[in-house]
């Protein structure tokens, strides 16, 4: 009896080990925009920030070649989003739609850098971010933090929020 389950054991090895292909693919081959909110306090001639979490509900809507999709839907509490960059544009159009507010829409400018992993994963997209420009409804003002846009958690965009 020991020897079959130890020959089971060595078959179901040998099986598995043979799936492996040894690439290391990534699996969510999309490379997200982390934008942060920080609070925008307007003072006299200075703007005290600190991050910020929008208490009410939030939509964020993707507007590509005139179709619009929604990619956050009514997040409460939102103090960051991790929103797709389109690779077959070079600006991103993201409709803000806030409860009991005017919508704001920011315009994210970028070039698309593709990235050949290897023969067995394909391409990757990573991103450049070039620009910001935005309507004043809440937004105050939006920075570029890190430019660079690829599989890493760096915070790309500061977006600073009237309260």
């Amino acid at each position: 009896m020991r020897h079959i389950s130890a020959i089971l054991t060595a078959i179901v090895l040998f099986i598995t080990a043979s799936c492996d292909n040894g690439a290391d693919c990534n699996i969510n081959n999309v490379a997200y925009n982390r934008i942060q909110l920080y609070s925008a306090i307007a003072d006299v001639d200075t703007i005290v920030s600190g991050k910020y979490s929008y208490p009410d509900t939030l939509t964020v809507k993707l507007v590509v070649n005139g179709n619009d999709s929604i990619i956050v839907n009514r997040l409460v509490g939102a103090s960051e989003l991790q929103l797709p960059i389109c690779f077959t544009q070079e600006c991103d159009t993201l409709v803000f739609e806030y409860s009991g507010a005017d919508n704001d829409t920011l315009y994210i400018e970028h070039t698309n850098i593709p990235y050949f992993v290897s023969s067995d994963c394909g391409m990757a997209m990573y991103h450049h971010l070039t620009g910001l420009r935005h309507t004043h409804s809440l937004i105050d003002s939006a920075a570029i933090k890190e430019a660079f846009i690829n599989y890493d958690w760096n915070e790309n965009i500061k977006l600073y929020i009237i309260e």
